[in-house]
């Protein structure tokens, strides 16, 4: 099963903490556990780390989101990200993506909303070497469309069609949301 881009990249910096902080055992076999597709043993070595405490607990709790979010627990998946986030992890928008649609994915659509906004708010934010990739935004945007839907948020929603389409005109399925969200 290959790794989208965007969960590519939060893999190789979650690597590369771990090479600074120096707490690269468990987390570089977890690291690389996760590239080869072996979620059970990524589990293992991140589940370690998260025992360690400090950072490295931080760092092991995001990489235990990962293999989690990689096989589809996202209950547990959503627990571990706000566990490294409590830990000392300062999420950025690759990991407010995954935060989100892990609580999608559970029908917490109050919850993603915010973490969507959280995670646009950084990229907005962001110096134009740091920004991330416009796949991850779009998504990020699609994603705040259905979290408005799913509240039943209908101006919410309609708006965010608009501005949505305004950026990506050519995206025949939400020109249909659009016209639906018309009749609402």
């Amino acid at each position: 099963m290959k790794m989208k881009k965007w969960m590519a990249a939060a893999a190789a910096s979650l690597l590369a903490a771990g090479l600074i902080c120096g707490c690269a055992n468990p987390q570089k076999a977890g690291v690389k556990a996760l590239e080869a597709g072996d979620y059970k043993e990524a589990e293992a070595q991140f589940k370690e780390l998260a025992r360690s405490g400090g950072e490295n607990a931080a760092e092991g709790w995001r990489g235990l989101g990962m293999a989690y979010y990689e096989t589809e627990d996202y209950e547990a998946a959503l627990e571990a990200f706000q566990k490294a986030a409590e830990s000392g992890i300062q999420p950025g928008v690759q990991m407010y993506n995954l935060m989100a649609v892990c609580a999608m994915q559970t029908g917490q659509y109050g919850p993603a909303l915010e973490y969507i906004r959280s995670g646009l708010a950084i990229a907005d934010a962001a110096e134009e070497d740091e920004q991330p990739s416009e796949d991850l935004i779009r998504e990020m945007k699609y994603n705040e469309i259905v979290c408005c839907e799913q509240q039943a948020d209908w101006e919410g929603a309609k708006q965010k069609a608009a501005e949505y389409l305004e950026a990506y005109p050519d995206d025949e399925a939400v020109q249909r949301e659009a016209e639906f969200l018309a009749t609402r």
